[in-house]
């Protein structure tokens, strides 16, 4: 055998070990890279699993601490929005009106306050949790929580001289109406607060009949709980 044919030989042996041998490298790469999106697709998982942990845990003590009060004419569950509370407008405001009647203070006063001590509004204050929103802080995450309150009319238009152009108006002013006092109450910072109202546009049943329509007259009290990114 030549020398010329040698060094060829071992040359194309020597591309092919190469060749190898990258092929090698870009499968551990590839690999890798793999394991990494799968264990951070896992953490992500169990940080989700505990916002909703807390929120769920939240909301048994909000239930726990209404029915304690003994406030009546409120639905409590949890859902996908967080918890979620309805309270019936027929108890809370006059026909065509956003004020709050006047015997209804008592009852908001109470509420404010309950929902001031659920855990979601001082996980803080618990070592391990506040421990936990540390490290999530210096990932770029922070907690963030809301309390959403939403309006809800039914299908039948305002009086002749109403205070407000449509159920639109209505619906948005009695939310306000009730932030306005649930914020004071709780002492919450006004930056967790929301509104919103919604008219007669989300009913709960067809406004069929009086019964119906009673149903779809009510304000809504949604508390969640999320992880922002700051980053």
């Amino acid at each position: 055998m030549s020398n010329t044919a040698a060094m060829e030989r071992i040359s194309h042996r020597a591309r092919r070990n190469w060749l190898l041998s990258y092929g090698d490298m870009i499968t551990l790469l590839i690999t890798f890279f793999i394991m990494l999106i799968i264990v951070r697709a896992g953490n992500a998982s169990k940080i989700h699993s505990w916002v909703n942990q807390k929120i769920s845990e939240s909301g048994q003590e909000l239930e726990q601490i209404i029915r304690d009060e003994g406030l009546a004419g409120i639905t409590i569950t949890r859902d996908t929005k967080g918890i979620h509370l309805i309270l019936q407008a027929e108890t809370m405001f006059d026909q065509g009106s956003a004020e709050p009647k006047p015997g209804l203070h008592p009852f908001l006063n109470v509420l404010g306050a309950s929902i001031r001590n659920v855990s979601i509004f001082k996980l803080d204050r618990d070592p391990q949790n506040r421990s936990l929103l540390r490290e999530l802080e210096s990932a770029g995450y922070i907690w963030n929580t809301e309390v959403r309150i939403e309006g809800h009319t039914d299908d039948v238009p305002l009086l002749p001289g109403s205070d407000f152009r449509d159920n639109w108006e209505l619906s948005a002013a009695r939310a306000q109406s009730i932030l306005k006092v649930l914020q004071k109450i709780s002492g919450l910072p006004e930056s967790r607060f929301a509104v919103a109202g919604y008219g007669e546009y989300h009913p709960l049943v067809e406004n069929t009949s009086a019964s119906n329509r009673a149903q779809n007259r009510r304000v809504e009290i949604i508390i969640t709980a999320s992880l922002v990114k700051t980053q």
